[in-house]
């Protein structure tokens, strides 16, 4: 079953269909006439809802502009809309959609799974990320990775993603706590995006599996490469 955590689409359009499902769904739901067969909802704070909806309208006005021709600055914009939307619908769902008179079936509807209520592993992870670096183009790295030894993609059961370390420096590092730059890598290839000014420079990455539980396994070995 799916984590908590995991059920967001990666790509744009995908994040854009799923994300306006919801709030369509909400908000016929919470609009319905009073004498609807089940009831309106009306335990969702105006306050809240407003949110949401604005949230989805800075996302759509920022998204239906990099569908053309766009800038930099566009893109940009479009991305930072796209995690202040993330944040409110994970934090919308968490406070009003996991509990009745939500059902099965309207979570369902709006493509939200069920909790997985198994109990997850709290020990240190057994294993490490296996990664390479590929040039994605100027100021880009991609990082595949997958769990070590495996032939699968997906990340080891009860892992909430890889931590990615990483550190531009002039000389490798003597271990992973040399590296101060951190992200979550929830879905592979992870990438790596870098500033202007660091282009030529020697970046070194790592990563560690992360429990759900926020616990760090071992890092894998130091790699680098040349930013282009």
């Amino acid at each position: 079953m799916a984590h908590s955590k995991s059920y967001i689409p990666g790509k744009d359009a995908d994040f854009d269909s799923f994300a306006k499902n919801i709030v369509v769904y909400v908000n016929t739901k919470v609009n319905a006439p009073p004498e609807s067969v089940p009831p309106p909802w009306t335990f969702i704070p105006t306050e809240s809802l407003a949110e949401l909806n604005g949230a989805c309208a800075a996302w759509d006005a920022a998204y239906v502009k990099t569908k053309i021709p766009h800038t930099s600055a566009e893109t940009e914009e479009k991305n930072r809309t796209r995690k202040v939307l993330e944040k409110t619908l994970r934090t919308f769902v968490k406070r009003f959609l996991r509990y009745p008179p939500v059902t099965p079936e309207d979570r369902a509807k709006m493509g939200i799974p069920e909790l997985d209520t198994t109990r997850t592993p709290t020990g240190k992870p057994k294993t490490r990320p296996e990664f390479s670096i590929v040039v994605k183009d100027i100021r880009r790295l991609a990082l595949p990775f997958k769990d070590q030894g495996s032939a699968s993609k997906a990340r080891p059961y009860g892992m909430n993603g890889a931590l990615v370390s990483w550190g531009i420096l002039d000389a490798p590092p003597a271990d992973e706590k040399a590296l101060t730059e951190h992200a979550l890598a929830t879905r592979t290839p992870f990438i790596l995006q870098f500033k202007e000014e660091d282009r030529g420079k020697t970046v070194y990455i790592t990563m560690q599996w992360q429990t759900e539980g926020g616990v760090l396994g071992h890092p894998s070995e130091i790699q680098s490469a040349i930013i282009p």
